[in-house]
């Protein structure tokens, strides 16, 4: 890439070589550094690309091989400018071009963060945007060194930062601490665990307290599954005081659970007529331009990816664009078909079962059916849970006196 930028800027022809010896001029050629390249044999003899300088140089081979060189063509910068040489204006707009691509160069026209995943993107440009760091601002207002310091200081959970200004671009590289910043403070405090919900036990393991229930109980909302109090008893089995611990345990029951979700009579069908637009949108700065052919007709679906451009991987211009496609379609309502109905009903059923799966909760049936009423119909739905419940209450204080340490070591 380097050699053939180098051959436009001194400039370049193609030769056509003719003569009783071209192999001769070609040894001379080569003995001498003489550059030559795509050598093909024509019809009228061979042809070859030179620089300028190598045609100069090439005068003693010449003489000495028999061979003439015929320029067939001319390439490159100097040529350019020769033949372009009365188009005042062209390079007026050139200079004028290359003034105001310097200009642009001494501003940041685009922030890329890497390796956040804690942090969104969104919240870093908002956070930067804050310390006055945006797209336009000048290169030279740009403290990396204090950027680094900032968002280490504001974001705990960021521990390495490097900031760099390349081209008109400022790159934020992070990486975040995947460990716990604190370590968790168990909460101590004596509690009962409780019941969420209402149903049946169906699994129970007690890590600490009393057990209040069984498996094969049934429960309600608010009942106390495993106590926090520990009784203290004399020899004869009366109890003299009392012990509070933070209950813990698992607590599984079955319960069920309903849900329904309506559905009109109608249903609108969209259909894509075929017909398409294509236009151009263009934005410098906070002002845009849309260009596309006018709609007639139907409704239209619109659809457009941004994209800024960038004359190199890191200089970025303040000037962003975008294709626009444009296709309509035609919508209209009919009644729901059975097939569409059953699939209703599969959808809602399986949604129903996404989002408790989610939570953790496992389920042994789910049956759902539909129902036709006047309006449309809806799809109803009973589901059998198992589910973990319990929650921590905090135990309220006993008229029984809590036993001492040294009262139960004796």
């Amino acid at each position: 890439m380097e050699r053939r930028l180098a051959r436009w800027w001194k400039g370049y022809v193609l030769v056509r070589l003719k003569g009783a010896e071209p192999e001769r001029f070609l040894n001379l050629c080569r003995s001498r550094g003489i550059e030559l390249w795509d050598l093909r044999v024509t019809e009228d003899g061979c042809e070859a690309y030179m620089t300028v300088s190598g045609v100069r140089a090439s005068r003693e081979p010449q003489k000495k091989s028999g061979v003439r060189i015929r320029v067939r063509r001319r390439f490159g910068l100097p040529f350019f400018l020769r033949k372009n040489r009365k188009r005042k204006a062209f390079f007026a707009g050139l200079a004028a071009a290359l003034l105001l691509l310097g200009g642009l160069s001494f501003f940041v026209w685009d922030i890329q963060v890497e390796g956040n995943r804690m942090y969104s993107e969104d919240t870093l440009i908002r956070y930067l945007d804050s310390l006055d760091i945006r797209c336009g601002i000048p290169k030279s207002r740009v403290d990396c060194d204090g950027l680094e310091d900032s968002l280490r200081s504001d974001f705990p959970e960021i521990t390495w930062v490097s900031a760099q200004v390349s081209g008109t671009r400022l790159l934020v590289k992070i990486k975040e601490n995947e460990a716990l910043s604190e370590i968790p403070v168990p909460d101590t405090k004596a509690c009962d665990i409780v019941a969420e919900k209402d149903g049946v036990i169906t699994h129970m393991i007690v890590r600490s307290g009393i057990p209040q229930v069984s498996v094969g109980d049934t429960v309600t909302a608010g009942q106390v599954l495993i106590s926090g109090i520990v009784p203290v008893t004399d020899d004869g089995g009366t109890v003299v005081a009392e012990h509070p611990v933070r209950a813990d345990g698992d607590v599984i029951i079955r319960r069920e659970e309903t849900y329904r979700r309506e559905f009109g009579r109608w249903k609108t069908v969209e259909v894509m007529t075929g017909r398409s637009r294509l236009g151009l949108y263009v934005r410098a700065g906070n002002y845009s331009a849309f260009l596309l052919p006018p709609a007639a007709g139907s409704s239209w679906k619109t659809a457009m990816e941004e994209k800024q451009l960038a004359l190199t991987e890191n200089f970025c211009l303040p000037l962003w664009w975008g294709v626009i496609r444009s296709e309509e379609y035609i919508s209209y309502e009919r009644p729901y078909t059975q097939e569409e109905k059953e699939a209703a009903r599969l959808r809602t059923a399986a949604e129903f079962a996404e989002n408790l799966e989610r939570k953790g909760v496992q389920i042994e049936e789910n049956n759902a059916r539909i129902i036709e009423n006047g309006s449309g119909f809806q799809i109803e739905g009973r589901a059998v849970l198992l589910e973990p419940i319990g929650e921590s209450r905090e135990i309220q204080h006993s008229e029984i006196p809590a036993v001492e340490e040294n009262d139960r070591t004796e």
